[in-house]
């Protein structure tokens, strides 16, 4: 009498593979049709009722916007493909385990266990061991083929995947957080003993203030261009990793300062930015906005974001 031998089903659902499949199918089609969107709406004013300078930088991007949406349309098919393939594997080389148990099972007799797709055999004479043996032989067969093809589609998945996490981080949208304050570093801040607004001494705790929120755009008014160094200076010994602070100040008018005893020093507004590789300024200019109850200016820094 034979030891009692067990052999599986493939234990898989085609089925839920194949809604897989025409998901992806459905996807590469989307894709595709946001390609041709963007071309068709782009033609009708690029090149003909739109030129110039930002034309061109548009047109720039919009190639290579449509050429990664393109990429990921042949690699959503690709991937449609490859669980299609799963699919065809597993259908086909279960219905070949299917066929080889079936020549065995009169023969030899058979428990389904409470274990899914797990059969137990119980061979009673040579005979019914070596039918079990090549049954086992055949089952082993089937599981390394069908392992071999999976691991192959496994392989075109998880390239996949990489490629799709750098459009993520090339495509995903870059939210930038933005402060307007008044720090009331004039009027009644600008007093020697007062409480009220920020003299010199308080940007340290200003730029921790911005750190903390996640600010990465701030104006603000009423400051004195020596606050405004003093926070340029606290803020970059916060900055983290490949990021530099600037603050650009646009003078408007002087004004007595308490803490240099009464002194002119020169006041308006600043506009403070968190650069980094992706976040970028250019020109800034100082429009001077005439005489009110004292003189006004607006700062305009350009800021480009990659």
């Amino acid at each position: 009498m034979g030891s009692t031998v067990s052999v599986w089903d493939l234990d898989a659902d085609p089925a839920q593979l194949e809604a897989f499949e025409a998901a992806w199918k459905a996807q590469a089609e989307k894709l595709s049709w946001a390609a041709d969107t963007i071309v068709s709406a782009a033609n009708r004013v690029v090149g003909g009722y739109w030129d110039g300078p930002a034309a061109h930088r548009y047109d720039e991007h919009r190639r290579k916007l449509v050429g990664d949406l393109d990429d990921a349309a042949d690699l959503a098919g690709d991937v449609a493909r490859a669980v299609g393939e799963c699919v065809q594997t597993l259908r086909f080389n279960q219905n070949l385990l299917d066929e080889a148990r079936a020549k065995v099972a009169p023969r030899v007799r058979c428990v389904v266990t409470g274990v899914e797709g797990k059969v137990d055999l119980y061979p009673e004479d040579d005979d019914q061991v070596t039918l079990t043996n090549e049954l086992v032989q055949t089952y082993e067969q089937i599981r390394a083929r069908v392992d071999g093809k999976l691991n192959q589609q496994l392989g075109v998945v998880n390239a996949a995947i990489e490629r799709v996490r750098e459009w993520a981080d090339t495509w995903s949208g870059r939210t930038l957080r933005m402060l307007n304050y008044n720090i009331q570093q004039g009027g009644g801040g600008n007093a020697l003993f007062s409480d009220q607004g920020h003299q010199k001494e308080d940007m340290a705790r200003l730029a921790q203030r911005l750190i903390n929120d996640g600010v990465d755009i701030a104006t603000v008014q009423e400051v004195f261009r020596d606050g405004a160094k003093e926070l340029e200076r606290q803020l970059n010994l916060l900055a983290g990793p490949g990021e530099k602070w600037e603050v650009h100040f646009g003078p408007a008018s002087l004004k007595p300062q308490a803490e240099d005893l009464g002194l002119p020093e020169t006041f308006g507004n600043a506009v403070i930015v968190r650069t980094d590789d992706n976040v970028s300024t250019s020109e800034v200019t100082v429009t001077p906005l005439g005489p009110g109850d004292e003189e006004r200016s607006a700062v305009d820094v350009g800021i480009t974001l990659d």
